[in-house]
């Protein structure tokens, strides 16, 4: 007899179980040495590295890496919520229910009698029933106590802005935002200037900060624009080094000229 989990479900319920179930198997004694060894640390590590690999299958309109990624985030959640149930922690329904009741709590729009006709207005319910009803309101001495510390420096500093822009200390419009960049710029040319290594990495982490405040302002995340550019420059290099192994150029100190001359050559290669 075939074992249920081995074959495919019609059903998003029974998928999920299958998926669950094959987790759970390989966690148990007798399972796979490697996925016993796993803790919420390394899974929530593994997670982020998924995130970002289903975003390039976005970024890059690929559906068959979109279905495949979005399949490895959901192991990894799965691992976590597996290894809580070990632990007798929770059970993975407490958490589905918990934030089952929150999506309902936080949408009386949908699902009670409040109105909501805009964005702009949903999240002001949502914050709302955040504070009035859950009581989550931020005291003084720990307003910026919901941003995880865990958080890797460019995503901090964009909720460090959005949590000021909640209470108005924030720029009227993008003009003020990119003068601050010039400004900041401007500071580490002074800091380069003055041969002063630790000021210099102040003025850097200034200038940073305020190119991530330009990002928030104009509604572009950060983290995205930068990965997008990572991208960029990786499949551009490896044009061009594709490039020099088919001409014997080689990719070195010595041959930076034809390196330049290549790199514009890929970036004409982009446009057409």
């Amino acid at each position: 007899m075939i074992e249920s989990y081995r074959e495919h479900q019609d059903d998003l319920p029974s998928a999920i179980d299958r998926l669950y179930t094959i987790i759970s198997i390989l966690r148990a004694p007798g399972g796979c040495p490697w996925d016993r060894l796993q803790t919420n640390k390394t899974t929530t590590e593994s997670l982020i590295d998924e995130s970002y690999e289903y975003l390039d299958g976005v970024l890059k309109g690929d559906i068959p890496s979109e279905r495949e990624e979005i399949g490895d985030v959901m192991i990894n959640v799965f691992m976590n919520l597996c290894i809580h149930e070990e632990r007798k922690d929770f059970l993975p329904q407490d958490a589905v229910n918990e934030v089952c009741d929150k999506l309902i709590r936080r949408h009386p729009h949908v699902f009670s009698d409040a109105h909501a006709d805009s964005a702009g207005e949903v999240l002001s319910l949502w914050n709302s029933v955040k504070e009035n009803v859950e009581g989550h309101k931020d005291k003084a001495e720990s307003f910026f106590s919901h941003i995880p510390s865990s958080l890797p420096p460019l995503e901090s500093s964009y909720e460090i802005q959005k949590k000021l822009k909640k209470v108005g200390f924030d720029w009227p419009d993008a003009s003020g935002v990119l003068v601050k960049v010039e400004e900041e710029l401007e500071e580490v040319n002074q800091a380069i200037a003055e041969g002063d290594e630790d000021h210099l990495e102040m003025e850097l982490g200034d200038l940073l900060f305020s190119v991530v405040n330009l990002c928030r302002f104009l509604k572009i995340r950060p983290n995205v624009a930068l990965h997008r550019c990572n991208e960029k420059v990786k499949t551009r290099f490896q044009r061009l080094f594709d490039m020099a192994s088919e001409r014997g150029i080689s990719v070195d100190k010595d041959h930076v000229d034809e390196m330049n001359e290549l790199w514009e050559e890929a970036k004409r290669q982009e446009k057409d």
